[in-house]
């Protein structure tokens, strides 16, 4: 059983090719009735985000090589537009050092996309032919990665960093250290980071992998010269996911904005 149940009567059609290029993603989204809010409109801003902040890199590509822009379809920003709110929406990408996996994190923003109405079906289609490497996925790859509490982007194995973790009985924090920069000159770009990471892991699995985990949706900050600690006090999520997806947007706030040296995460 999928950890999504709005997705278990869903079909999907799905064929991808993750690459270092630029390449076209169509979107295409069907569902039961006209939706009371665009909330596809607003995953598709709310992804595109994820991916410029490294949140889609993972083993196969790095966080920094992550880019995306709208090519065409509905915001969900400004004056209403007709047919924003489905049942029929299309999009068109253009996307680069996109992991596979996070084809699945795609899918899960879309199950409730139609609310109060149901997802019907789901159209994801790359640019560049399937080649039936671990870069290529299909359907039957998806329908088992939406069967497994585990199967999201994994970290990107050389972040520039020392990263420890260790348990905490109770909500979760993590405490980064710069190399050079001092904490207050980099501090939005880091809190915008963090708000990045904790939209790509909404829809991840809570600490029993039964359901949706759940996060407090504002990080308690505070610095020192060189550190930032953030702090969520509610965290229910299975930890190793949500900490590989961590470890890609620091791994881009590091290439991107400026030097870490180390990271401490504290999760249960």
């Amino acid at each position: 059983m999928a950890i999504h149940p709005q997705l278990e009567e869903a079909t999907f059609d799905i064929a991808y090719r993750g690459s270092e290029e630029p390449q076209s993603l169509e979107i295409r989204v069907k569902t039961g009735g006209v939706a009371e809010l665009p909330l596809a409109a607003w995953g598709v801003g709310t992804l595109i985000e994820c991916i410029n902040r490294g949140l889609a890199g993972g083993l196969e590509f790095a966080p920094s090589q992550g880019e995306a822009k709208l090519l065409a379809g509905p915001t969900g920003e400004g004056p209403e537009v007709s047919g924003e709110r489905g049942p029929g929406l299309r999009f068109q990408l253009q996307v680069a050092g996109v992991s596979p996996r996070f084809l699945r994190t795609m899918v899960e923003y879309f199950a409730a996309s139609g609310h109060p109405h149901p997802l019907i079906s789901l159209t994801i289609v790359g640019g560049l032919a399937l080649d039936g490497s671990r870069l290529s996925v299909r359907d039957t790859e998806l329908s088992r990665w939406l069967d497994d509490p585990a199967a999201y982007v994994q970290a990107w194995p050389k972040p520039g960093f020392r990263v420890t973790t260790k348990g905490a009985p109770r909500g979760a924090s993590v405490r980064v250290r710069l190399q050079n920069a001092r904490a207050e000159d980099v501090a939005a770009e880091l809190e915008r980071t963090f708000s990045a990471w904790q939209s790509a892991v909404l829809t991840y699995p809570n600490l029993a992998r039964d359901g949706r985990g759940l996060m407090d949706p504002h990080c308690v900050f505070a610095r020192t010269r060189t550190d930032v600690l953030a702090r969520v006090s509610l965290f229910d999520h299975s930890s190793a996911p949500v900490r590989d997806s961590l470890v890609n947007a620091l791994s881009w706030f590091h290439e991107k904005i400026t030097p870490i040296a180390e990271v401490d995460v504290a999760m249960p």
